[in-house]
């Protein structure tokens, strides 16, 4: 490894130089503790981006000192006020991530509650999924049609609903500029 010499501004220098001895440690090792940090930080969010797109976002990493070392990192909602809806864990050694993809699709739920979201009860939803299923396949009896237009309509109503909740929340808060 070759050095790397860096300035910084004095005050900046001051600042990292005070952490560093309340920390007990040396300004080399907050510095590399720093960045290893927004490391943890980034590969957090790369892994909630690509399974959740932006409606989660990742605060500051928190590094616990168990056997192996993970590193936790807090998510959130992406939207005023943000909601706490899980953790995202990477593993300290090797910078894996160790949470799933059902992690992430927990926290995406929590956060949908979060907003007073209303789900599609799950019973209703395997029957939709088989009824258009059916449906592409043969002409449905008028009954089965009709319990599947019923079904499809309970559902937009649903989200209908949901969207409404969302713009409410939205318009709820000043925008910060």
């Amino acid at each position: 490894m070759h050095p790397l010499t860096i300035s910084l501004p004095d005050d900046l220098y001051e600042k990292l130089t005070q952490q560093a001895k309340v920390s007990e440690i040396t300004l080399e090792e907050l510095v590399l503790f720093q960045l290893k940090r927004d490391e943890v930080r980034d590969t957090a969010l790369t892994f909630l981006r690509k399974r959740a797109g932006r409606c989660l976002i990742a605060k500051e990493p928190i590094l616990k000192e168990s056997t192996p070392p993970v590193w936790v990192v807090p998510i959130f909602t992406n939207v005023d006020p943000p909601v706490g809806v899980g953790e995202i864990r990477v593993a300290a050694d090797t910078g894996k991530v160790l949470s799933t993809e059902m992690d992430v699709a927990e926290m995406i739920r929590k956060g949908h509650v979060s907003f007073g979201f209303k789900s599609f009860a799950a019973k209703k939803q395997e029957r939709l999924t088989e009824l258009l299923a059916l449906n592409s396949e043969q002409v449905l009896a008028p009954e089965v049609r009709q319990e599947m237009d019923a079904l499809l309509a309970e559902k937009q109503a649903l989200q209908i609903r949901n969207l409404q909740t969302l713009e409410k929340r939205l318009l709820s808060y000043p925008i910060k500029i």
